[in-house]
């Protein structure tokens, strides 16, 4: 939770950047890009919802 659910894209990018020692290079073009996306904008955080419910189903 980022900012009590009002999170700005720098500050996402800055504590991902800082967590895992990265550089996110233009993160803010990456963002406008996802953003206008007429299909599926989730689609990567979708993959991940769907492979954990996947291994929480097989154990």
């Amino acid at each position: 939770m980022f900012n009590n659910g009002s999170p700005d894209i720098k500050l996402i990018a800055k504590t991902f950047e800082d967590a895992f020692t990265i550089d996110l290079g233009d993160f803010y073009h990456t963002f406008i890009e996802l953003k206008a996306r007429k299909m599926n904008r989730t689609k990567f955080l979708d993959s991940l919802c769907e492979a954990l419910i996947k291994s929480m189903d097989e154990i």
